[in-house]
């Protein structure tokens, strides 16, 4: 045997011993999550890999992806049991992440979503609010409108973490497409745009969780509109401080005095967009108002309204209630 085919053999052994190593599956007792932020170079998940123990090395994970060049998704990873780097790069290049639950109740608005999906760890509120707010990203799917609020369906979503804030407002714009299909197309008969009707829903489902109650608020703001009245809903000039950076959890006398085009007790009609995102029963009432002529609505201690057409009868169930709140402290 030449000396040139020995080495060519001791060569292949070892490269192949190399290679086996690099490759040998590892074996993972307890499962190790791996969180892999988006804009991370491979380079860096490859160490983040190597760091947490899935890998053996971290030239095994940038070998592959040489071979493969797939496209790596971030997010939360699980790994558990025998591992390979073969099993490793795939999942990542599926985007097989670990899911969370989260919950979006009806009537939330975009900083509230912001929240949740910041306490979840799913991705950080101010990029939240920052892409929900983008006029490229609502003009992309559409929408003649400020900001992408009232067209992320509240709803329970399963979401990594490190998601990017693009993909979860796709996620929930593309639920609230499909599940408003039925009711979009009575729009037309309505005269309504997809704006305006997802805006009088959003006013409702913040002004009540009663579903008896959703069509007579619908009511009072139609026939508020239609007699070129002030709408005065208390959750605009909430929403309003919320965009200046001014809500403190109380709603006060004062506070009805900023001056924000969202405050409906300072400007006509209806805000310029939607102040929340309301479920299917605030959209349904929003078209089919109750074939009644109330104007006015004042909310009990119960939580219940109390509507009526004109305003003396208002004043009077405000004094009422305002009589009934006084016994109840000093008692």
């Amino acid at each position: 045997m030449g000396k040139k085919r020995k080495f060519l053999i001791v060569v292949g052994l070892v490269f192949f011993l190399i290679i086996s190593f690099l490759f040998t599956p590892v074996y993972i007792k307890d499962s190790v999550l791996v969180d892999i932020p988006y804009g991370t170079s491979t380079w860096k998940i490859s160490y983040i890999l190597y760091e947490k123990g899935v890998i053996r090395n971290p030239l095994s994970f940038i070998i592959l992806h040489a071979i493969k060049k797939k496209k790596l998704e971030a997010g939360e990873y699980e790994f558990a049991g025998y591992v390979s780097v073969w099993e490793a790069y795939g999942k990542i290049a599926r985007g097989e992440h670990k899911l969370y639950r989260i919950v979006i109740p009806e009537g939330s608005d975009i900083y509230d979503i912001a929240k949740i999906l910041e306490e979840k760890g799913i991705c950080k509120g101010e990029d939240f609010i920052k892409y929900a707010t983008s006029y490229e990203v609502v003009r992309k799917y559409g929408i003649y409108s400020y900001s992408m609020e009232g067209f992320l369906f509240p709803d329970t979503y399963f979401f990594s973490k490190n998601t990017h804030p693009l993909k979860i407002i796709d996620v929930m714009f593309k639920n609230f497409m499909e599940r408003t299909a039925s009711l979009r197309p009575l729009l037309k008969e309505k005269g309504l745009s997809l704006e305006a009707w997802v805006t009088i829903a959003s006013m409702i489902e913040k002004e009540t969780y009663r579903d008896s109650e959703r069509p007579l608020i619908s009511a009072v703001i139609y026939n508020r509109l239609k007699r070129k009245m002030k709408l005065q809903i208390d959750p605009t000039v909430i929403y309003a401080l919320k965009r200046n950076g001014k809500w403190r959890g109380v709603l006060l006398r004062s506070d009805m005095d900023i001056d924000d085009p969202y405050n409906t007790y300072k400007y006509f009609g209806l805000p310029p967009s939607p102040i929340a995102n309301p479920g299917l029963a605030s959209l349904e009432a929003a078209l089919n108002p109750a074939p009644v002529n109330y104007l006015y609505f004042v909310a009990t201690p119960s939580g219940k309204h109390i509507f009526s057409s004109s305003y003396r009868k208002h004043v009077n169930h405000i004094i009422k209630i305002r009589k009934y709140k006084k016994r109840q402290r000093s008692s």
